[in-house]
C-alpha cells in the first residue's frame, strides 16, 4: 500500500470513531448546553461537527479502497477542510458562532490531523516503493 492509502485508511478509521463517538455524546439529553458536549473529557464537540467527521470518514474510506489517483487528492482536500475547521475554531471559540461547539484542544487535534493528511497527500511519492516480487507474493 502506498503512503496516501495508508493516510486514509488511518484517517477514515479515526474519524469514524471519533464522529460515532461524538454524535453519541452530543445527543445526550443530560449535557450542559452552556458547557457543550466534550469527547473523552476533553475535545468539543457538536451534532454537526460529529456528523462532519462522518462524513470525511466516508470520504477517506472511499480513497484509501479505490488507489493512489483518489487517495492523493482526497487526502488534500480533508486536510484543507480540517485546516479551515481549526482556522475556524481560532477565532470562534467563546463566541456565538461556535456552532461546532470547539474548544483549543479540538482546534489542536484538527491542525494535526490536516498536517498530516496534507504533507502525506502533496508529499508522499506517487508509486508504491514495493517491489513487485513482494507485491505478486503478499
Amino acid at each position: 500500500m502506498t503512503p496516501n492509502r495508508i493516510a486514509s485508511a488511518a484517517g477514515a478509521a479515526v474519524f469514524a470513531i471519533v464522529g460515532g463517538w461524538g454524535l453519541v455524546v452530543s445527543l445526550d439529553p443530560a449535557v450542559d448546553p452552556a458547557v457543550g458536549p466534550l469527547v473523552a473529557g476533553l475535545v468539543g464537540t457538536s451534532v454537526v461537527l460529529a456528523v462532519l467527521h462522518l462524513v470525511l470518514a466516508a470520504a477517506l474510506a472511499v480513497g484509501a479502497l479505490r488507489g493512489e489517483r483518489l487517495a492523493r487528492p482526497v487526502n488534500v482536500a480533508v486536510g484543507t477542510v480540517l485546516l479551515l475547521v481549526g482556522l475556524f475554531g481560532l477565532f470562534a471559540v467563546g463566541t456565538p458562532v461556535n456552532v461546532l461547539a470547539l474548544n483549543g484542544a479540538a482546534n489542536l487535534l484538527h491542525f494535526a490531523a490536516s498536517s498530516a493528511l496534507l504533507a502525506t497527500g502533496l508529499g508522499a511519492s506517487r508509486t508504491d516503493a514495493t517491489p513487485a516480487a513482494t507485491r505478486r507474493a503478499g
